[in-house]
């Protein structure tokens, strides 16, 4: 019971924490879509952006946290602080090092690359805005580590409040950037040296409360450090399993850059002796970010949330060997994300245009622009219930130490996702790179939770079958509700104020809510009552 409590206060914790985040990063992609709109400058940025965010995704908050955990839980249990303070200091020494071999070898490429070859101009531009930014995965990886301890040691917050600290950067960086009246391709700049000096602003925030939990840096090159090894050969498949949403995004904006046309009327590529007309027009990559980022909202709150804070307890559980327990912390972590995700997939995608209406349409952004992001959102959404799920099913199996099973099923999946963008794209355009993305994530969460009942002997409880009832009858009033409410506040020329974009969003986002609400106790939802339970504790 003990360890349900703290599930929720620390799932609360991380939520609340996230959700000021991801308000700051609506607010960056307010601002950066006015700036930037969708075109070829924001295409490169986000491309390059990308990159070493995904090398935090990856190496940093995957494989690190993943594969480090489990084992620092371990030291904890079986040796004590003393012991586990040590194997922190080999690790980090380690990582140090890596690190920074990876960003030399990275710089020297992206120096290198334009050198001996020919480079189009879109791609030259990704590579320029690379070399600013590539740095920031040396301290952003190290800041993913940092959180991991914390994490271990059951302090969330800070880890939870550092990544407020790129956005604030970032909006500062794209501020200035507008008022020191360069053009667009100067400006960008801007933003990308405001993200390298947010990674080291962030790591140094984490020290303090390292120190405050009996933590202190001594370089440390014990390579024969017995749990060395195992932690690092860990490390090498779950880079591939734990992010594959993640990486299968990125692949979709290479897509879209490298198959899109340019403004210069190159409309068709030569393929076999053959032309054959671009299927995607540039801004493609802008459209797939703005769309991810609304995305990303409610899967940064509640799916990533739910996972940080259960991943420690699926460790614990394990070292333990208590399955009972496992199982039970299991099936509660699937029944909030079904019940969180199902509504948030329905919600985004009946209010997909008044969001994108009153946060990006305006100046550069422009309405061709917000009826493309619409329809990538629209096959996005179709997927954040198991973009929620895959977080949470990927750590439970690292938790048992097992990173091959995650690696065979992520690996299928990106397959799959190749296939069906290269597809999809000839009819969706962008839309289709969105569905693939979509398709891959429902496959994978379906086929890992069917091999994590077959390994560890444990089913899905009748309760969770139950509640997923329950939340499809409440989610289907909540999009019935939606609807009218929308059909209710038609949009014409003559009504399109500020004023009247923020009234087309709430309306419907309040009837959407209170018509859950009052479904999900007419049928007396029990993760209804338990989440208004939550909210209302005290801290």
């Amino acid at each position: 019971m003990s360890d349900t409590k703290n599930l929720i206060s620390s799932v609360k914790t991380i939520s609340i924490c996230t959700f000021l985040s991801r308000i700051l990063g609506l607010a960056r992609d307010i601002v950066c879509a006015g700036l930037f709109g969708t075109g070829v400058i924001w295409d490169a940025f986000t491309v390059a952006f990308k990159i070493p965010n995904l090398f935090r995704r990856l190496f940093g908050e995957g494989a690190i946290s993943a594969a480090f955990i489990p084992e620092f839980t371990e030291h904890m249990e079986k040796y004590g602080n003393t012991e586990a303070w040590k194997f922190v200091n080999v690790v980090a020494t380690f990582l140090i090092i890596i690190l920074g071999g990876i960003v030399l070898i990275g710089e020297g490429t992206f120096f290198a690359i334009p050198k001996l070859f020919h480079v189009h101009e879109k791609w030259q531009l990704i590579l320029k805005l690379l070399i600013i930014m590539f740095p920031y995965v040396f301290f952003i990886c190290l800041v993913a580590f940092m959180g991991a301890i914390l994490n271990t040691v059951r302090h969330f917050f800070i880890p939870a409040f550092a990544p407020m600290i790129l956005n604030i950067c970032w909006i500062s960086g794209a501020i200035f950037s507008f008022y020191t009246g360069n053009p667009l391709e100067k400006m960008v700049y801007t933003v990308a040296i405001a993200i390298f000096f947010s990674g080291m602003i962030q790591m140094y925030v984490h020290l303090p409360f390292l120190k405050q939990k009996g933590f202190y840096y001594r370089p440390s090159l014990q390579l024969s450090h017995p749990s060395l090894k195992s932690l690092f050969t860990r490390m090498a498949p779950i880079i591939f399993g734990l992010a594959i949403v993640q990486f299968n995004v990125l692949i979709d904006s290479i897509i879209a850059v490298g198959l899109a046309s340019t403004k210069e009327g190159h409309d068709h590529f030569t393929f076999a002796g053959i032309n054959v007309h671009f299927p995607l027009k540039a801004g493609a990559a802008s459209v797939l970010y703005y769309s991810d980022r609304l995305i990303q909202f409610p899967l940064g709150v509640f799916g990533v949330a739910m996972a940080t804070a259960v991943f420690p307890l699926f460790s614990t559980h394990a070292a333990r060997g208590d399955w009972e327990s496992f199982s039970l912390t299991f099936n509660k972590a699937l029944k909030f994300i079904l019940f969180i995700g199902i509504p948030a997939s329905i919600g985004i995608i009946m209010l997909r245009n008044p969001i994108i209406d009153l946060l990006y349409k305006r100046n550069q952004f422009d309405a061709e622009s917000a009826l493309r992001t619409s329809r990538v959102i629209l096959f996005y959404a179709s997927g954040i219930w198991a973009y929620c799920g895959l977080h949470v099913l990927i750590r439970a199996f690292y938790s048992l130490k097992d990173t091959i099973t995650p690696v065979k099923i992520g690996a299928l999946c990106v397959c799959l996702n190749l296939a069906l963008s290269f597809s999809l794209i000839w009819v969706l355009q962008e839309g289709g790179l969105a569905l693939s993305t979509a398709i891959s994530a429902i496959i994978q969460i379906i086929i890992l939770t069917l091999l994590l009942q077959k390994k560890l002997l444990i089913k899905i409880q009748k309760d969770v079958f139950i509640s997923l009832i329950k939340t499809i009858i409440a989610s289907f009033a909540m999009a019935l509700a939606c609807f009218i409410t929308l059909k209710l506040l038609p949009v014409s020329e003559g009504n399109n104020t500020l004023y009247f974009k923020g009234i087309r969003l709430l309306s419907p986002m309040m009837a959407s809510c209170a018509a859950f609400a009052g479904t999900s106790l007419l049928i007396k939802s029990e993760d209804f009552k338990n989440l208004i339970k939550s909210i209302l504790k005290k801290s």
